[in-house]
């Protein structure tokens, strides 16, 4: 059976840091707020029931029980215990499966991206001779310039990273 853990003022401020940080870290940006939040908050603690996520984040009911059985489908979370009274207590098998979600929502964003830039370079380059005497165009041309030449990288990376999670989760 699994514990519900109450934490003390001085951890639960840490355990808020950890939250904010991970809220606003690039690896979760893009994903839906309440869905992130939850993710989060089972990587910081080991089980959690509905009750217990809806304190901890203020969402309702409806909203949490959706982000739980996306999470269970996905298989980042799992029913670890459900007590007489018909409460479940949900647990996370490993935060290393909630990193590498995030790793290939961010590839797969990354990848949608790397196709509009693609397409915005194309466009400049053909209406250059157009639109070069516009102000702010050179910084523009640069900064479009860069992310088409980094954009294949970053993507090669991720991939990198991912197949050293899943090795790591393998251990």
């Amino acid at each position: 059976m699994n514990e519900i853990e109450e934490f003390d003022d001085e951890i639960k401020a840490i355990e808020d840091d950890i939250v904010k940080f991970l809220m606003s870290y690039s690896l979760f940006i893009g994903q839906k707020t309440t869905f992130t939040t939850i993710k989060i908050y089972f990587i910081t603690r080991k089980a959690l029931t509905q009750e217990k996520l809806q304190e901890l984040t203020g969402f309702s009911r409806g909203t949490i029980s959706q982000e739980l059985k996306k999470l269970i489908s996905m298989g980042i979370i799992e029913r670890s215990n459900v007590s007489t009274t018909g409460e479940i207590t949900y647990s996370m098998k490993n935060p290393i499966i909630a990193f590498i979600h995030s790793f290939s929502a961010l590839m797969k964003d990354i990848s949608r991206f790397s196709k509009n830039i693609d397409a915005i370079k194309d466009d400049i380059e053909n209406e250059k001779a157009l639109i070069e005497s516009l102000y702010g165009f050179d910084k523009i041309y640069q900064l479009v310039n860069v992310l088409t030449n980094s954009i294949p990288f970053s993507l090669e990376l991720i991939k990198l990273i991912e197949k050293e999670l899943v090795l790591y989760q393998g251990e």
